[in-house]
């Protein structure tokens, strides 16, 4: 039996890393390998330099390297199978995420925009990268990698601007546009003039640049301009405070007929705490919009709208004390109000989903709208009873 020296065991891992081996784990195993096979089969007074020489090729084909590139790409095929359940996991959840709820959204079911959410989410973070990935590895070309990056870049893109538009959430239109521009005006012609040149994709470039054409056509249409949303949110302002003033002129002609009369009606005092409960709500959704309590007629100058966006589910949890408060004096309410008077609406409205409103989407145009209503029903329910005595 041979007994290697240490300059023969340097001597081993210097040649190991001459012949291309970087990765030092690799080297100590293949150290270790040649190692034991010297000393098991080379005799005492053998020669040890040409019998490594003999051994060392039996490792290799060509090179010695090329067993540390197998070595990379069993790891990347270890890996490969794994990104590649992942992707097809989160592939089939953000699919049936996502189709759960636009049903949900359809049918006006709880849980709609959460269900959205996941999907696109779990689409433009996991599932989208990790195709880049896997496929990008059978590229061996980099202006095919590069064609492959920008598609499904864009595809992120598009999806987190269907997110932002269907959140009413902003920047939804600037991440459009960057989508737009990236498939339409990158990808596009870097995908059509690379594959129209290989007379084997020919066909399916051309057929698949015009389905391209088509998406971004019909992905423009569902955009709304910048001047579009501003003219919008005029709208929303206008008709919000035309809302408030009519409000405001019956509750004076309400305050007038209590001051000259001296009476009051037998829900009263309920009545003047879900008007005063409803101004504190309004108050904190406007200055939540708009950084005031109150608008001005003078709004755009001050650029201070009311935006056609989702009640903010901060409102919610901040005030929910608030918001329960007055669900229960509007049912309440309408317990004591007399059948020939106008009972507050509790369904299909924010008195109702109110207290879920994570859940549920409403415009903040709507809420407030809703809560103008709510004060003038009853204003009119206490003008109609002041009116009978």
């Amino acid at each position: 039996m041979y007994c290697l020296s240490d300059q023969q065991i340097d001597y081993i891992l210097n040649d190991i890393s001459a012949r291309g081996v970087e990765m030092e784990s690799l080297q100590h195993n293949l150290l270790d390998h040649v190692c034991c096979i010297i000393e098991q089969n080379l005799e005492a007074n053998g020669d040890f330099e040409s019998f490594y020489q003999k051994s060392i090729k039996s490792f290799y084909k060509d090179e010695l390297w090329e067993i540390e590139e197998e070595t990379l790409q069993l790891l990347i095929f270890k890996n490969y199978y794994t990104m590649k359940k992942v992707m097809i996991i989160s592939g089939l959840f953000s699919a049936a995420a996502m189709s759960l709820g636009i049903t949900f959204k359809f049918m006006h079911w709880p849980g709609a925009s959460l269900f959205i959410q996941l999907g696109i989410i779990a689409s433009s973070f996991i599932f989208l990268p990790l195709l880049f990935i896997l496929k990008s590895k059978e590229q061996e070309n980099t202006k095919d990698k590069l064609v492959l990056g920008l598609g499904i870049l864009s595809g992120i893109l598009m999806s987190l601007s269907i997110l932002f538009r269907v959140m009413h959430w902003p920047y939804g239109f600037n991440l459009a546009i960057i989508s737009i521009t990236i498939l339409g005006l990158v990808f596009l012609p870097i995908y059509f003039f690379n594959g129209i040149r290989n007379p084997e994709k020919k066909i399916n470039t051309i057929v698949f640049s015009i389905v391209i054409i088509m998406i971004c056509g019909l992905w423009l249409t569902l955009v709304v301009s910048s001047q579009g949303v501003r003219e919008n949110n005029v709208r929303n302002t206008t008709n919000f405070l035309t809302n408030e003033r009519i409000f405001n002129n019956e509750k004076n002609i309400f305050e007038s007929m209590i001051n000259s009369d001296s009476v009051k009606s037998n829900v009263s005092e309920i009545s003047q705490k879900i008007i005063s409960q409803c101004d504190e709500l309004k108050s904190i959704i406007i200055e939540f919009e708009t950084g005031t309590k109150t608008i001005g007629s003078n709004f755009e100058a001050n650029n201070q709208y009311i935006r056609s966006s989702s009640l903010s589910s901060e409102i919610c949890q901040l005030h929910e004390n608030k918001i329960m408060e007055l669900t229960e004096n509007v049912k309440n309410y309408n317990s004591k109000v007399k059948d020939e008077l106008f009972k507050i609406p509790v369904k299909n409205n924010i008195i109702e989903y109110f207290p879920n409103l994570v859940y549920f989407s409403f415009n903040t145009l709507e809420v407030l709208n809703q809560l103008t209503q709510i004060q003038l029903i009853v204003l009119q329910n206490e003008r109609a009873l002041i009116s009978k005595i």
